[in-house]
């Protein structure tokens, strides 16, 4: 464990950043669950939305978003 203040501070930080980050990620796989479980517009609007907020948090690379959207779409087309 550290020992200066500030650093024991940027610990905390981290395991909240992690904790928040752990749950908007789980969120993006459930909607995406949801989606290929019944794939309708609403669960497609749903998931796309869960990814386009992953990827804008920094929790998946554009790519990963770009692949995992056409995907989507491929499904429910």
């Amino acid at each position: 464990m550290a020992n200066i203040k500030s650093a024991i501070k940027r610990a905390e930080l981290n395991t909240i950043a992690n904790k928040r980050n752990s749950e908007q990620k789980s969120a993006m796989r459930t909607a995406i669950k949801k989606f290929e479980a019944a794939p309708t517009e609403e669960t497609f609007k749903a998931a796309s939305s869960a990814i386009d907020k992953a990827k804008t948090k920094g929790l998946i690379k554009a790519n990963k978003a770009a692949r995992d959207k056409s995907r989507l779409s491929a499904k429910l087309a």
